[in-house]
């Protein structure tokens, strides 16, 4: 039976991205979803689930949405563009989406994309 991955509840992709088979290309996949949602609502963040039985955590791309009040899993003025899950990258249904314990923190674009240079960037290279 596989066992539950916790992480922390406030962790982000920089914070699991280490501990990762194929971090890159987990990271791209992510990227190329968040491209997706930019393109079509100007900007997008990125949390992961903080328990289940990957690996790869899934993760959920949040858009801009002014109208948005917010809840106990995102903040006021974004919603839900998609849920994902971590090794196949594709989309959850509405109800794993609502079901999954996503984690507090979010990372945007920019630090997404920065995440991503670093990981680029050979060892030992300063930034």
């Amino acid at each position: 039976m596989a066992r539950t991955k916790h992480h922390p509840p406030d962790a982000t992709i920089a914070d699991i991205l280490p501990d990762l088979a194929d971090g890159e290309d987990y990271l791209r996949q992510v990227l190329v979803t968040m491209r997706m949602c930019q393109k079509h609502y100007g900007d997008a963040w990125v949390r992961i689930g903080v328990t289940g039985r990957s690996p790869t955590p899934s993760y959920r791309i949040d858009r801009p949405d002014e109208t948005a009040p917010g809840d106990s899993a995102v903040e006021a003025g974004r919603s839900l563009f998609g849920a994902y899950g971590g090794r196949s990258h594709d989309r959850f249904t509405q109800v794993n989406a609502a079901e999954t314990r996503w984690s507090s923190r979010a990372l945007g674009m920019a630090d997404m994309l920065a995440l991503h240079d670093s990981l680029r960037r050979p060892k030992g290279d300063a930034a």
